[in-house]
């Protein structure tokens, strides 16, 4: 994990490579079990412009939206399941076995969108929207879990766009033998951002559900937000450990962590926007 200064940016959430890292290879198992995502389709017809939050309620888009999900759990073969998500990404970009030649690495660090992360048991598929915020990676999200010979899929982000790269991810930690799913997306521009969703999953459906993780203004809520501190913590006179929202740490709930928010009296200079740093803290219950 790395940061790229601006776009890139999502220092402990987004993965990068380096021509220090080994080959990429699309393996032949891994291209075996290797299926195409489906495709998010709809017809754009009665939205103004791809701007319009109205997209987002267009009978349509709400249709292909229950017909993805159906699709989605129809990706329940255990070689599937086994693959690991970055063997399955790189078949997915070659589509032929083989080790990726210098050409094809390029491409496929510069331009290729992740589309799927997670583990053997817990996915996410982050799928473009044909009509909403189609210049700025419009997508929508589903949190996919594997329960023996089944997947089920929960739709989990709607309506996400973001101008930087490669900007969601996924992990998973243990809190009181309760498995927690988070999904981080960001923003780029002047004003970086990170934001968190938390949820769980129902032993009932099978499905993701919220999980209320933080103190809010209406009162528990599973999502948390920050300005992203760009700068490395200790340049700016911090702990190593105040790096923004590392709320999961070895797949393991932090104690406490750091969130900043922009704020023109602020302490801390970053790069020349200045902020404000705040930490949470487990209390049993929430963060607060």
């Amino acid at each position: 994990m790395c940061v790229t200064l601006l776009l890139g940016l999502i220092a402990i959430h987004v993965s990068s490579f380096s021509t220090q890292d080994p080959p990429l290879v699309c393996k032949a198992s891994a291209l075996s079990a290797w299926k195409p995502l489906p495709t998010f389709r709809y017809s754009c017809k009665g939205a103004s412009d791809e701007w319009d939050n109205k997209v987002l309620k267009l009978p349509a888009r709400i249709n292909a939206l229950k017909l993805l999900t159906t699709q989605l759990e129809a990706l329940n073969s255990p070689a599937w399941w086994q693959a690991s998500v970055k063997d399955l990404d790189v078949c997915d970009f070659r589509r032929k076995p083989g080790t990726l030649s210098a050409e094809e690495r390029e491409k496929f660090d510069t331009n290729y969108v992740i589309k799927l992360f997670g583990n053997n048991h817990i996915r996410l598929a982050l799928l473009p929207d044909p009509c909403y915020q189609t210049e700025y990676s419009g997508s929508v999200g589903f949190v996919l879990y594997r329960k023996g010979v089944n997947t089920f899929a929960s739709q989990v982000l709607d309506g996400f766009f973001t101008r930087a790269e490669n900007a969601v991810d996924i992990d998973v930690a243990t809190l009181d033998q309760e498995e927690i799913i988070e999904v981080s997306t960001g923003s780029g521009g002047l004003h970086p951002e990170l934001t968190n969703y938390y949820f769980t999953i129902n032993p009932k459906t099978n499905r993701a559900v919220p999980k209320k993780l933080f103190e809010g203004d209406k009162g528990p809520t599973n999502e948390i937000s920050s300005a992203l501190l760009m700068s490395d913590p200790e340049s700016v006179d911090l702990t190593a450990d105040a790096v923004t929202m590392k709320i999961i740490d070895g797949h393991k709930m932090a104690k406490s962590f750091s969130i900043y928010a922009e704020d023109d009296a602020g302490p801390i200079d970053d790069n020349g926007r200045k902020l404000t740093r705040s930490v949470l803290t487990w209390n049993g219950k929430v963060y607060k």
